[in-house]
């Protein structure tokens, strides 16, 4: 089934109104939020990113790799987080 021109373009083009509106939210997050907040917000979306990891649709030769890489993003900004004394 191909796609036309036209709906490719009001779709990219509702992408972009979200993206815009995403971005305007985050930055009024970010000038609030608190730096434990953040690095727990990190910590999170390193959790989600890991679990993603082992989806599917990555080649099987790369899972192992993309999950070693969560986990190493997560112990640094854990070893970050402790020197500042931010997060517990």
């Amino acid at each position: 089934m191909a796609l036309d021109k036209r709906a490719v373009k009001e779709w990219a083009a509702e992408y972009k109104v979200i993206n815009e509106m995403e971005r305007e939210e985050l930055k009024q997050r970010l000038a609030t939020e608190t730096v434990e907040q953040s690095i727990r917000s990190y910590f999170t979306l390193c959790q989600f990113a890991t679990s993603l990891a082992k989806s599917t649709d990555v080649p099987v030769e790369l899972q192992e790799q993309r999950e070693m890489h969560y986990i190493e993003l997560t112990g640094r900004w854990k070893r970050l987080a402790e020197r500042l004394k931010h997060v517990q």
